[in-house]
């Protein structure tokens, strides 16, 4: 019988599919593993004899086999890496630091910023960060005044501000301080500088990364500064658990199955865009995909995904077209603001790739307009454009203090609600939301899809709003209907919905 021979396809696993678990990696010296090129995978119950999963870049090396099951007693189960992977898990496993990335920063949970005038200002902006980092804030707003500085923070889309001990005379110490972390220049005070400080954050025994990403800008008093935080521990949630509605869903998740296309996802600044494209990413990446993104920044990493970071050199349309050129299947532009930028991704649609992007409009159908505005052919948007969803993040209420209420003559009024649509909810504010009353955000959504129909009044150009009534008629859920929704199912309030749904809408 002839010898069946060897694929030179090789299957390898993949290292997030796995828990990287200090202790039980150390159970094989740091040297032995790099020497011999092996992690253990999982966690290693010392109290039964249960097999162990252990990375190996060479799993046909019986002999280094034999020679773990030995040195750990038990029985293991090969899994095949490659080197990449295994140094990575050494890394995560020995508490080593990441290439090219130095911890400058640790921090912990704070329950105020201190206001005591003999408090260092490292110890003051630890506070101020490791609080914000408590309370889930998005962003740190420190802004300088004639006579006085402020410090907010953004949670949940509302700015809060909190009593520090910064103040006039103290600002230019907390920013140069700042720009030291984050590897800028403290001379310049002309000029706009970014830049990026790594924390490591930790809280109840557990660490975590938290990158904050500085922006400093000069005014007539000194300089403010702004910080966006990014953290680790917000996993990337996936399409089935934003609040999409079961119709919304299912729609839209066979849009972004589709082999080619355009879909975009439009909404203001901090209404969630990057977190739901991410959550496509998230459902659809796969090893035999090649998915391209092109970013700024880059807020979260995907295991086999290629990301870019747009800089001075090379913006969205560079990267756009050469990405025509790196043979993708799905290609991801942070951003469509410019001709150029619209011309590229459309031809890449057009010419057999599934493009994914974002915009500025106010709704879902407006899409068209801004589109034609930037110059695309309406023809090629009817047929090219697969679906957009516009977007919105309402607070939710806090569960814990939430209470059932009618709504008011004047809401009553506003919203157009009938007298017996009476099943809304407020809440009163409690120790688990800090007594604000909401705790978390919620999307609410408006997916268009055109149709045949709504195709051919898109090639007509017809205008906006009457499209817009066609969709409405054909069942397009609008972003008010589902808003009212989801508020009578007591996540959100209907001042919540007068505050983020543009009162088009309302009135339509």
């Amino acid at each position: 019988m002839p010898k069946k021979s060897k694929s030179i396809i090789q299957e390898f696993a993949e290292l997030k599919n796995f828990t990287i678990d200090a202790p039980s990696v150390h159970l094989l010296s740091y040297l032995y593993c790099m020497k011999n090129r092996v992690v253990i995978l999982n966690k290693v119950d010392p109290a039964n004899s249960n097999p162990v999963n252990v990375g190996l870049a060479n799993i046909n090396n019986e002999l280094l086999i034999e020679e773990i099951k030995s040195i750990l007693n038990r029985e293991i189960i090969p899994v095949r890496l490659n080197d990449f992977e295994i140094h990575k898990a050494l890394k995560i496993g020995f508490y080593l630091e990441e290439e090219g990335v130095s911890f400058r920063l640790k921090l912990k949970p704070a329950d105020e910023a201190s206001n005591s005038p003999d408090a260092t200002m490292v110890e003051v902006l630890n506070e101020i960060m490791g609080l914000a980092a408590r309370l889930q804030a998005t962003d740190i707003h420190i802004e300088r005044y004639e006579d006085d500085v402020d410090v907010r923070f953004r949670i949940d889309g509302i700015l809060h501000q909190i009593t520090t001990s910064l103040n006039p005379e103290s600002i230019a110490e907390a920013i140069s301080r700042l720009k030291v972390l984050a590897g800028l220049d403290i001379v310049e005070r002309r000029h706009a500088q970014d830049g990026r400080i790594i924390a490591l954050y930790k809280e109840g025994g557990v660490e975590r990364n938290i990158d904050f990403r500085l922006a400093v800008i000069p005014g007539p008093f000194g300089e403010d500064a702004v910080m966006r935080i990014l953290d680790s521990a917000k996993p990337f949630i996936g399409l089935k658990k934003l609040s999409l509605s079961p119709e919304v869903h299912e729609l839209f998740g066979n849009l972004v199955s589709n082999p080619e296309g355009m879909i975009l996802v439009t909404g203001p600044t901090g209404s969630g865009k990057t977190t739901t494209l991410y959550s496509v990413l998230h459902d659809i990446q796969s090893i035999d995909k090649k998915i391209l993104t092109v970013e700024d920044p880059i807020e979260y990493t995907f295991d086999k995904v290629n990301q870019k970071q747009v800089s001075e050199a090379m913006g969205f349309a560079e990267y756009a077209r050469a990405f025509l050129r790196q043979n993708p299947d799905i290609m991801l532009i942070g951003e469509i603001r410019d001709e150029e930028t619209a011309a590229v991704a459309f031809r890449a649609a057009y010419t057999g790739h599934l493009v994914l992007s974002t915009m500025h409009t106010n709704d879902a159908v407006r899409t068209i307009s801004r589109l034609q505005t930037l110059k695309i052919d309406s023809n090629l948007i009817a047929g090219t454009l697969l679906g957009a969803l516009a977007q919105r993040l309402l607070r939710t209420l806090c569960q814990n203090c939430l209470y059932e209420t009618p709504p008011d003559e004047r809401e009553k009024l506003y919203f157009g609600l009938k007298s017996n649509d009476t099943k809304f909810h407020k809440s009163h504010g409690c120790d688990k939301c800090d007594g604000i009353g909401f705790k978390g955000r919620i999307g609410i959504y408006e997916l268009f899809v055109p149709d045949e129909e709504l195709s051919d009044m898109i090639a007509c150009e017809k205008p906006v709003h009457e499209i817009r009534h066609r969709a409405l008629q054909k069942g397009m859920k609008s972003l008010l209907t589902d808003g009212l929704e989801k508020a009578r199912q007591g996540l959100t309030s209907l001042a919540e919905i007068r505050r983020l749904v543009p009162y088009r809408h309302i009135i339509e």
